[in-house]
């Protein structure tokens, strides 16, 4: 900052002095001048030399210089900078922008659903400030990704952040408004771990943070090669029949083979029954009886469905999990656990300890208060941890006491 300044003074002054050099060279031209004028010209004269030399010998201003990188769908995009204005549309877009930027200051607009996960989980006690983040960016009537364009061109983002490959007229309005767009892909064109890390690598990207993606894939690494390890020392071990259920209240979707809770169910050494589904359907009480799941998952990100679902349903009461008490609220911290997002290892680690609690034994309360040190530079307190653990809706649930406060 000071040697812009004095480069800035520098500037300034060869600005007066040559104002200075071509008045008195007009009154010299006029035959108007005595000594003294013909003094202050060569001394002008001098100066200007002088500052010349001076500014070439400095070096040029930093610029930033432009970042281009490919979305996820293989587009590339360039932009002048790395992105301080951003809107994101798929759901999880707004919880990964601030866990790989450590703050929410670079994000200007969120999907109503991200809003939703926002007001139940922790991200509304970390960072506050985010609570004021417009949301009113989807068009009235869509699908929940439609883009609201006047909504968003008003919000001046650098970038938007917007699903790929379901279908163009997601896309086309941003794009026909000179909106800068890159895209994720998930959820309904189906899940895998290499999608959900290309989606953290990709804000890692706009934000200019490509290290940040370097240590989350670290991390899930770690977890990942743990759980295998201890699998793998077990061959024998029965593989417990899991149903994840995306919806239970006035209906049941369940998650099939191409989604990616079928991804960590089978991380897990589970078996996932709802595999012939594709990415997921709707299914009556009699499918879910007749698979007769040991270990029934319901979504976080319905907050007004709990256990009771299952249990008060004459049909699925009879069911194993429900008999046994393996039936499960999954977590929420920064976002649903139950979802690909950044937060993915605390979903394995938790439904390893649940699936086989006697080859696992993570611990989740210690794992939970590392890794939200490690995502949002927070440490939660024991009563947020509690939350995050939906200890609450679970309290009754088999072998779930592991994850009390000790």
């Amino acid at each position: 900052m000071e040697r812009e300044a004095s480069l800035f003074e520098i500037s300034s002054r060869i600005v007066r002095f040559v104002r200075l050099d071509k008045t008195l060279l007009h009154i010299y031209e006029k035959h108007e001048c005595n000594t003294h004028i013909m003094r202050c010209l060569v001394f002008s004269k001098f100066l200007l030399s002088s500052a010349a030399i001076i500014l070439a010998l400095a070096p040029a201003p930093l610029l930033a210089d432009p970042i281009t990188f490919k979305d996820v769908t293989g587009a590339e995009v360039t932009l002048p900078k790395p992105a301080t204005r951003i809107v994101t549309l798929p759901q999880p877009g707004a919880a990964t922008v601030i866990a790989v930027d450590g703050t929410s200051e670079h994000l200007v607009g969120m999907n109503p659903g991200s809003r939703k996960a926002f007001e139940t989980g922790l991200l509304k006690k970390m960072f506050p400030e985010a609570a004021s983040i417009e949301s009113g960016i989807v068009a009235e009537g869509g699908n929940g990704w439609m883009p609201n364009v006047e909504a968003i061109a008003a919000l001046r983002p650098d970038l938007v952040i917007q699903w790929g490959g379901r279908g163009d007229e997601l896309v086309a309005p941003l794009r026909n408004a000179g909106i800068p767009v890159a895209l994720m892909v998930g959820g309904g064109n189906g899940g895998t771990e290499e999608l959900a890390r290309e989606n953290i690598s990709l804000v890692a990207n706009i934000l200019g943070k490509p290290e940040k993606a370097r240590d989350l894939f670290a991390w899930r690494d770690e977890v990942i090669a743990d759980v295998k390890s201890t699998l793998a020392a077990h061959p024998a071990e029965r593989k417990p029949k899991i149903l994840h259920l995306r919806s239970s209240k006035g209906k049941f979707t369940a998650t099939g083979e191409k989604s990616y809770q079928n991804f960590f169910i089978t991380l897990v050494g589970g078996d996932n029954v709802g595999k012939g589904l594709g990415v997921q359907a709707e299914v009556n009480a009699e499918q879910i009886a007749a698979w007769n799941p040991d270990l029934i998952m319901l979504t976080a990100a319905e907050t007004d469905a709990g256990r009771e679902t299952i249990f008060e349903n004459e049909v699925l009461s009879q069911t194993t999990a429900a008999k046994t008490g393996r039936v499960y609220k999954t977590p929420n911290g920064g976002y649903v656990w139950d979802s690909a997002s950044h937060e993915s290892p605390f979903t394995w680690m938790w439904l390893a300890n649940l699936a086989h609690p006697n080859l696992f034994h993570f611990d989740l309360r210690a794992e939970v208060k590392k890794g939200f040190e490690r995502l949002y530079n927070y440490s939660p307190t024991e009563d947020e941890i509690d939350a995050v653990l939906k200890l609450d809706l679970n309290a009754s649930a088999s072998n779930y006491q592991q994850f009390a406060r000790k």
